[in-house]
C-alpha cells in the first residue's frame, strides 16, 4: 500500500536534481530556464562536433541541407543551434558538408543569423538577387552548392518520422530551383541520418533525462494529493489545469495534453466536468520537455472511501497484471531486435502467463514518441517503418503497456490498466531511470 508522499519526493529531488525547497512544496524549484538553455546549447554543440560526421559517413551522406523559414522552423534545428538561436529566417539554408577532414563544414545562409553562434564555420547573409527578385537566397545557395559539388544531398523528408519531415513542398521546390537539375537529382531523404544522429545519446544526457523523469513523477505525485484533488469536489478539468499551472511555475512545457481518466464501476470518464469521487481509479498520462528531452509517464491512484484503508484487491491485481506486461517486454527487448518482434514475443509471453496484455511502447528522448524504434505492430500506414527499426544501445524508450483484468468488487467489470515508465537500453537490457510504480497511490477522502 502506498500513500502519496510528495514531501518525500521533494526531499529526494533536492539531492538528485539540485532542487531547492523550503517548508512549503510551492517553493520547489528546478534549474533555471537560463541554465537549461545553456546546457542544451552545450549539448547541441558537442553533438554536432562529435556525432554528426560519423553519422553522415555511416549513412553515406556527404552533404545535408536543412531548409527553414520563420514560423515554420525545421524541428531538427532545436538540436543543432546553440542558445543564440535559429529563427528560420525569411528563407534560410543550413548546410553540413563532409570534405574528407575530421571536421564537418557548417555553413548557414539566410537572414536573421546570429553572429555570436558557435555552431557555424561560416554565416552568409544574402544581400543581392537576380533580376527583379531583390535580395534572395537562391544565387548564394546555387553558388555554394556548385562549389562544394556534393554527391549525395540529404534533405528532411520522411514518410515514417514527422521530426525528419521538415522540408515543406514549397521549400523543396525553392531548393531544387536554386541548385538546378544536376544537384536536384542527387537529393535523398535525411531520415536515416537524423535517426542515427539524434537517437545516439551523449553520456551526460542520461543524467539530464533522469532529472526530467524525477520532475515528471513529482507532478504525478502532486496530482495524487490534496494539492490537486479533493474527492467529491474536484473535476477532471481542474486537475488538468493544475498540471498546466505547475508546469508554468517551473517554466516547463508539455508536449501533449495531460490525460486524466477516471475509471469507476460502470465505465470510464474523462470529460472535463467529471467530478472525482471516492471509489474512483485515477489514471494520469503526463510528459514534460526538459533540456530538449521528452518524458512520458503514466501512473494510477485509487480514491479511498471513508471506510477504506487500501484499494480493492481486484484493482491491486489489475496493476500487478499490467506490471507483468512490462516484465515481458524487459525479458524480450534486446539491442538489434526490431520493435515489432519484441512486441510479438512479449505478448506471446503474456498469453503463456494467462494475462490479457497489450504492448504499446516507443522511443522517446528526442521528441515525443521519439525518433527510434517503436515496440508496436508493423502497420506502415500508421507507424511508418518505426516498428521495423532495431532497438539501439543507449536509446531511451517509454515502456507503455496495459492489461485487461476483471474486477470482482465491480461486478466483474473489465478494466484496462495502463502503465508507462521511461527506460534506457543498457548492455544487458532495459533499465528504468527511476523505480517503477509497484502499488497504487492512495488519495484519502477529504473531511468536511
Amino acid at each position: 500500500m502506498k500513500k502519496t508522499g510528495i514531501a518525500l519526493i521533494i526531499l529526494i529531488l533536492i539531492g538528485s536534481v539540485g532542487c531547492s525547497v523550503s517548508d512549503s512544496p510551492e517553493d520547489f524549484s528546478i534549474r533555471s530556464r537560463e541554465e537549461r538553455a545553456a546546457i542544451q546549447s552545450e549539448l547541441n554543440l558537442k553533438r554536432v562536433d562529435t556525432l554528426l560526421l560519423p553519422s553522415m559517413r555511416r549513412n553515406d551522406i556527404d552533404c545535408w541541407i536543412i531548409m527553414s523559414r520563420e514560423f515554420n522552423k525545421d524541428w531538427v534545428l532545436n538540436y543543432i543551434e546553440d542558445e543564440a538561436g535559429a529563427t528560420g529566417g525569411h528563407r534560410n539554408a543550413y548546410i553540413f558538408f563532409d570534405d574528407g577532414t575530421d571536421h564537418v563544414r557548417r555553413i548557414a545562409i539566410g537572414t536573421h543569423l546570429a553572429a555570436e553562434s558557435k555552431v557555424w564555420d561560416q554565416s552568409i547573409s544574402y544581400h543581392s538577387g537576380e533580376g527583379d527578385e531583390g535580395p534572395s537566397l537562391k544565387p548564394v545557395l546555387r553558388k555554394t552548392i556548385a562549389k562544394l559539388n556534393p554527391q549525395k544531398i540529404a534533405v528532411n523528408t520522411s514518410r515514417t518520422i514527422p521530426f525528419c519531415d521538415g522540408l515543406t513542398v514549397s521549400m523543396k521546390d525553392f531548393l531544387t530551383d536554386a541548385i538546378g537539375p544536376k544537384y536536384a537529382g542527387r537529393l535523398v531523404s535525411a531520415e536515416a541520418l537524423i535517426v542515427d544522429f539524434l537517437d545516439t545519446r551523449l553520456p551526460e544526457e542520461q543524467q539530464y533525462f533522469k532529472e526530467a523523469a524525477e520532475i515528471s513523477v513529482m507532478i504525478h505525485e502532486e496530482v495524487f494529493s490534496h494539492k490537486a484533488i479533493h474527492p467529491g469536489k474536484t473535476t477532471v478539468g481542474q486537475v488538468r489545469s493544475y498540471v498546466y499551472d505547475r508546469l508554468a511555475e517551473m517554466k516547463l512545457p508539455t508536449w501533449y495534453v495531460p490525460i486524466i481518466r477516471v475509471m469507476r464501476r460502470g465505465g470510464v470518464k474523462s470529460g472535463s466536468d467529471t467530478v472525482i469521487m471516492p471509489g474512483d481509479l485515477i489514471h494520469t498520462d503526463i510528459g514534460v520537455i526538459y533540456i530538449g528531452l521528452y518524458t512520458d509517464y503514466q501512473k494510477n491512484a485509487y480514491v479511498l472511501r471513508p471506510d477504506e484503508t487500501e484499494a480493492p484487491e481486484g484493482l491491486r491485481n489489475a496493476l500487478r497484471n499490467s506490471l507483468r506486461v512490462q516484465d515481458a517486454i524487459f525479458k524480450t527487448a534486446q539491442a538489434g531486435i526490431p520493435g515489432y518482434k519484441v512486441k510479438d514475443a512479449a505478448e506471446k509471453l503474456c498469453e503463456e502467463w494467462g494475462i490479457r496484455g497489450r504492448v504499446y511502447s516507443h522511443s522517446t528522448g528526442m521528441g515525443g514518441h521519439g525518433l527510434g524504434a517503436w515496440i508496436n505492430p508493423d502497420w506502415p500506414d500508421r507507424y511508418g517503418a518505426r516498428a521495423t527499426f532495431p532497438l539501439r544501445p543507449g536509446a531511451i524508450y517509454s515502456i507503455e503497456s496495459s492489461a485487461t483484468s476483471s474486477i470482482p468488487e465491480w461486478d466483474g467489470q473489465s478494466v484496462g490498466m495502463g502503465t508507462e515508465e521511461d527506460c534506457y537500453l543498457g548492455e544487458t537490457g532495459l533499465v528504468y531511470f527511476l523505480p517503477r510504480q509497484e502499488e497504487l497511490y492512495l488519495i484519502e477522502s477529504t473531511k468536511e
